[in-house]
Formats: structure tokens, C-alpha cells, sequence
């Protein structure tokens, strides 16, 4: 298994743990609560498929074209009806892969299975609306379905969030014919690919701990310069997520039937940023990089910033959330600062990596394990909710932000522009 060096960049948390080597009893578990949608809009959600014929699968010995699921979040239409969308959207396969990896029984996260969404399955779309436009990414080998209280939240808040899960690299995902493939291979082992992505960050920690210590500019842009240019296994996979971005965008015109048609009719293309978890939110930051049609991009604790943006300005908001994780705060300020217009940076106090998604709520197996912050979970959704769509509001629909202008204040966030 990985070293402890490895729980860093965008790395699940599942790895972390086993690299940490805690023991803990097992919790008896029951299934969480999502905390309620806090828009004023009902929610719908449907999810589709996108197939890119210029590209081939990577992570399969069969010759086969690279395909996309796209889970997506919208609001719906007043008075509404319909069945709530289980939390899990690729079924135990999420958790019971999860478990694989903490060497834990299969059915150890089984109870997440239980749990329901705030949102209704292919209910119709709000009428006479035009939605901004939200891509977003997963961390790297995350589960992709533990980032549902973040994307409903903005769904009820007016915007498609359009959650794009990348196969082979996500905990489980599902493929247009119905297969569900996940992180493993058939020994149920990490992919060789994943491994090799892997490999690449034995040094980050230590780098990045150099980087935020350095005494000026000049110093922490050769230290990144110097660790970017050995990451080359990685630069190909933020390379395939940012492919994998702008062929969902490229595809939303051209949905021709069902649930997914009728929610892209009421898209605003004109209004689109991107985000995301960890190596989300460094793919969130490529993609704005390299697609002129991102208008804002926000990255939830991704450190550092891989790809060329160090030496690229973009010229376009851009917001970086950072965690209370050791060693790693501001370090890609250097490369934020000097690439966006304008650049915010947000640190939300006693928060570790993962804090930023659903798994803070989970328990059971998780639960007394130090892969989360000592903030109350709920606290950090709510303070991440605020974070993410105030800053949209404020790049996408022209409404200022009082937190992000320092007006408003919010109990351990600190905002520096």
C-alpha cells in the first residue's frame, strides 16, 4: 500500500487511511442525513452518457471509445413530483469498493445504499428559466456520489451542476451499456494507471511544505517548476479530465431525447464556470486554462496546480479553497495570483482534505479516523455551500459577495484577495 507522503494532492480517502495505519473499532452504522437543499427551487437530477470518437480507452486491453457518465443536477419545475434519487447513483459498487480498499467487510458501506437524495429522478425542468452552467469534477478516485449535498445545493439555487465522472480514475462509474467499472482491476488491485499517477506524488508533501516556506516569489516558482516537470503520468490524466470537460460541454447542444434533452433546453451557455474537489479543482483550473467558454473556475483544496498555468494567465476569476492541512496553505497562491483576474483565496480552519465532501457525514467505518478536520461536519457543508455559490453568483450572474468582499463574516473562513 502507499506511504502516508501519499494523502496529498487529490488522493481518496480511502488510500489515506490505510496509508495512515490507524486502527479503529468498528462503529455501528447508520445511514447519515444530507442536509436539506437551502435554495428555493425543487431539485430534479438525470444523469447521461457522452462517447468521444477521436479518443481511445486507456485503461482497457479491448479497443474501445472513451465514454463520459454525467450526473446532473437542476431545478425543476414548480409543483414537481417523483421518486428521490438514491444516494449512491452507481449502486453498492461505490461503497463496496470503498470497503475493498479499507480492508474492510464488502458490506461495510452497504448503508449508504439506504440513503435518498432531496432530488427527483428525471423530474421536469423549471420552465421559462435560463441556468448557468456549473462543470464539475470528482477528487481523484473519489466517489463521485459523495459530493450530493454541495451539487443539490446549487441546483436549488438555480444552476445545472453537471457532475462528470471519470471512469476508471472515479471509485465506481457506470458506462452506457449498463457496466459498472471501477479503480480496480480484476485482482482488485488499483490500476496499473492509477499506480502509476501515484507514483508521481511520493514527494509532494515535502515539496509543498518547501514551497509554502520559501522566503520569496522567485524561490517557491522554481520549486513548483522543478516538481511540474516530473509529473508527466499525471499531466496525461489532467490532460484526459479536461478532455473528458469539454466534450460534455461540446455534447449538451446535440442531447437529441429524454430527461437529459429536455434539461439541456434550459441551459445559459454563455454562463459557465467550472470546479471541483482536489484533482477536480486542478482540472476545473486546466480547463479554464485551455476552454475560453469557462467564465470562472473555483478548485476545493487541489494542491498544487499541475499543467502549464504556472506560465499561462487566463485572465478570468478564479477561487482557491484551502483546507487546514499541514504544509499545504497557499501554496499555489504564486500560481493563482499570476495567472487570474482576479485571484480570491479562502481557508476554512480546522479542515483536512476530505472535509469537503459528504464523507464528513458518513460514520461507521470512518468514523474516528484522522481524515477529517475538528470542525463540525455540518458546519464546513454549510461554510462550503456559502464559499462555492456566492462566488458563482458574484462571476456568473453579477450578484456581489458580501464574504467574499470581507463583509460578511463566517465563524473560521478567512478570505484574502
Amino acid at each position: 500500500m502507499p506511504s502516508a507522503s501519499f494523502c496529498g494532492p487529490g488522493y481518496v480517502s480511502a488510500i489515506c487511511v490505510l496509508a495512515l495505519g490507524v486502527q479503529v473499532a468498528a462503529q455501528p452504522a447508520s445511514p447519515p442525513n444530507l442536509p436539506g437543499p437551502t435554495g428555493p427551487f425543487p431539485v430534479g437530477t438525470t444523469s447521461f452518457h457522452v462517447v468521444d470518437d477521436t479518443r481511445t480507452e486507456s485503461f482497457v486491453a479491448t479497443p474501445e471509445k472513451r465514454q463520459v457518465q454525467v450526473i446532473a443536477w437542476y431545478p425543476a419545475a414548480e409543483g414537481a413530483t417523483g421518486a428521490a434519487a438514491l444516494y449512491l447513483r452507481a449502486g453498492l459498487a461505490e461503497g463496496r469498493t470503498f470497503a475493498e480498499l479499507m480492508r474492510r467487510p464488502e458490506d461495510a458501506f452497504d448503508y449508504l445504499a439506504r440513503v435518498e437524495t432531496h432530488a427527483m429522478v428525471d423530474a421536469p425542468p423549471r420552465q421559462g428559466y435560463r441556468s448557468p452552467v456549473l462543470l464539475f469534477s470528482h477528487g481523484y478516485t473519489a466517489i463521485a456520489s459523495s459530493y450530493t449535498a454541495l451539487l443539490e445545493d446549487l441546483a436549488s439555487h438555480g444552476y445545472t451542476v453537471l457532475s462528470i465522472v471519470h471512469p476508471y480514475e472515479a471509485m465506481a462509474a457506470t458506462l452506457a451499456d449498463g457496466r459498472i467499472v471501477t479503480m480496480l482491476d480484476a485482482g482488485k488491485q488499483m490500476r496499473q494507471g492509477i499506480r502509476d499517477v501515484l507514483g508521481e506524488w511520493e514527494k509532494e508533501d515535502e515539496t509543498m511544505a518547501a514551497v509554502t516556506k520559501a522566503a520569496n516569489e522567485a524561490e517557491r516558482l522554481r520549486l513548483l517548476r522543478g516538481y511540474l516537470s516530473t509529473l508527466t503520468i499525471t499531466g496525461n490524466a489532467l490532460e484526459r479530465w479536461v478532455k473528458d470537460t469539454a466534450l460534455v460541454l461540446n455534447r449538451l447542444p446535440s442531447l437529441s431525447a429524454g430527461p437529459a434533452s429536455r434539461m439541456a433546453t434550459g441551459l445559459d451557455l454563455s454562463r459557465v464556470g467550472a470546479f471541483g474537489h482536489s484533482m477536480g479543482g486542478v482540472t476545473a483550473a486546466q480547463f479554464c486554462v485551455e476552454d475560453q467558454r469557462c467564465r470562472a473556475g473555483l478548485n476545493l483544496d487541489g494542491i498544487p496546480q499541475y499543467g502549464p498555468m504556472i506560465d499561462t494567465p487566463i485572465n478570468r476569476p478564479f477561487l482557491m479553497v484551502y483546507s487546514g492541512r499541514e504544509g499545504r496553505l497557499g501554496a499555489s497562491d504564486v500560481i493563482y495570483s499570476r495567472a487570474a483576474k482576479p485571484y480570491i483565496r479562502v481557508d476554512v480552519a480546522d479542515t483536512l482534505h476530505n472535509d469537503f465532501s459528504d464523507m464528513v457525514l458518513w460514520g461507521g467505518p470512518l468514523a474516528g479516523r484522522p481524515i477529517f478536520g475538528k470542525r463540525p461536519g455540518n458546519d464546513t457543508i454549510t461554510a462550503t455551500r456559502q464559499i462555492v455559490r456566492e462566488f458563482f453568483d458574484q462571476e456568473l450572474r453579477g450578484r456581489p459577495s458580501g464574504l467574499l468582499a470581507g463583509g460578511t463574516n463566517l465563524p473560521g473562513v478567512r478570505v484574502v484577495r
